[in-house]
C-alpha cells in the first residue's frame, strides 16, 4: 500500500509540476526578465475579468445536462470550517503570539482565505477534471460575501468603531455582486437553465479564451509574489502557514466526513483548503493598515509549500475517496 501510495504521489506531483513551474515562470519575469508591476496589472485584469470568466461561463453553460451537479452541503463543510478556524487563528494570533486585535483579525483571515480564484480554479480543473467545476464554483460564489464580511465585522469590533451597518454591509454585497467570476458563474447558471447550445459562433472563442486561462492565471500568481520578499515577522509567518496549508483542508475533511458529503465534493473542498493565502488578505492588510508583513511573508511561503502539499492531498483523497 505504501509503495502504491508513494507512486500515485509523485504522479500527481509530476502532473502539478508545470503549473508551478508557471507560477515560477511569472516570478522570474517579475523579477529578473523587466517585466514591471504595470504588465503584472494588465495581464491579472485579462485573467480576472475575462479568461477566467469566459472558462466558467462555457463549462457551467450545460450544468444541467450532466450528472454531476454539486451537493451544496459542501458549502457547511467549506464555510463552516472556514469560521471555525477564523475564531481559532485570532485566538492564537492574540493570546499566543501577542498580536493587536486588528492585526489578530487579519491573521485568523489568513488562516481561511484560499487563493481560490487565480490559483485554485484553473488547478483543481487541471489535477481533478471538470467534475469539480460545480463545487469549485458554489463555493466561489459565496467566497468574497462570507469571508470579507466576517473579517469587517471583526476588525470593526476589534477597532470598537461601531461603524458596520446594513449599508456598509449592502455595499459588500453589491461589490461581491460585481465580481466577474460571479456574474459568470451565475450566468453560466442561467443559461443552462434554458437547455439551449451555446452557437459555434460565440462557443469557439470562449473556448479559446478560456483555454488561456489557468497558463496566465498561474503566471500572474507569480508575478504577484515577485513584489513580496521574507521580511520581519517570519515566525509568526510559519505559524499562519502552517495553519493554513495543515489545519485549514483537515478541518473541511472533518466537517465533510461528519456530514456524509460525496467523494467529489469532499475533493473540491479539501483541494481548496489546501490552496495558499489569497492576495486578498494582503488588500485587507492595506486597507485596514495592519500585519501586511506577516501575510507577505505566508503568501511566500504557502505558494512554495502548496506545490508538494497539494500532490500529497490529492494523492490521499483519491486514494481512499476515488471521484469515478
Amino acid at each position: 500500500m505504501e509503495l502504491e501510495l508513494l507512486s500515485q504521489f509523485l504522479f500527481q506531483f509530476e502532473r502539478s509540476s508545470p503549473l508551478f513551474l508557471l507560477i515560477f515562470l511569472g516570478f522570474a519575469l517579475a523579477k529578473w526578465f523587466g517585466f514591471s508591476k504595470a504588465a503584472g496589472n494588465i495581464l491579472a485584469r485579462f485573467a480576472f475579468n475575462i479568461a477566467l470568466p469566459a472558462m466558467l461561463f462555457r463549462l457551467l453553460s450545460d450544468l444541467f445536462t450532466k450528472e454531476n451537479h454539486a451537493d451544496l452541503r459542501l458549502l457547511l463543510a467549506y464555510f463552516g470550517a472556514c469560521i471555525i478556524l477564523f475564531f481559532i487563528g485570532r485566538f492564537v494570533a492574540k493570546r499566543v503570539l501577542s498580536m493587536p486585535p486588528v492585526d489578530s483579525a487579519i491573521f485568523g483571515t489568513g488562516c481561511v482565505f484560499s487563493n481560490n480564484g487565480l490559483l485554485g480554479l484553473p488547478l483543481a480543473i487541471a489535477m481533478l477534471g471538470e467534475i469539480v467545476t460545480p463545487s469549485i464554483s458554489a463555493v466561489l460564489s459565496m467566497n468574497a460575501m462570507i469571508l470579507w464580511t466576517l473579517v469587517s465585522i471583526a476588525v470593526e469590533f476589534a477597532q470598537q468603531t461601531g461603524h458596520l451597518t446594513v449599508k456598509s454591509f449592502l455595499k459588500t454585497l453589491l461589490t461581491v455582486f460585481k465580481n466577474p467570476l460571479i456574474i459568470s458563474i451565475f450566468s453560466g447558471v442561467l443559461w443552462s437553465c434554458t437547455g439551449i447550445k451555446i452557437p459555434y459562433v460565440i462557443d469557439e472563442p470562449l473556448r479559446l479564451i478560456g483555454n488561456s486561462a489557468t497558463a496566465i492565471s498561474l503566471i500572474v500568481v507569480g508575478m504577484g509574489l515577485a513584489e513580496y520578499g521574507l521580511g520581519s515577522g517570519i515566525r509568526k509567518s510559519i505559524v499562519l502557514s502552517g495553519i493554513k496549508l495543515f489545519v485549514h483542508p483537515a478541518l473541511i475533511f472533518c466537517l465533510a466526513w461528519l456530514i456524509g458529503l460525496g467523494p467529489v465534493e469532499t475533493t473540491a473542498v479539501v483541494f481548496l483548503g489546501c490552496l495558499p493565502i489569497g492576495v486578498n488578505v494582503y488588500l485587507m492588510c492595506k486597507q485596514f493598515h495592519a500585519a501586511a508583513d506577516i501575510i507577505a511573508n505566508a503568501m511566500i511561503i504557502t505558494t512554495v509549500m502548496c506545490s508538494f502539499t497539494i500532490p500529497l492531498a490529492v494523492t490521499v483523497l483519491r486514494h481512499f475517496f476515488p471521484m469515478t
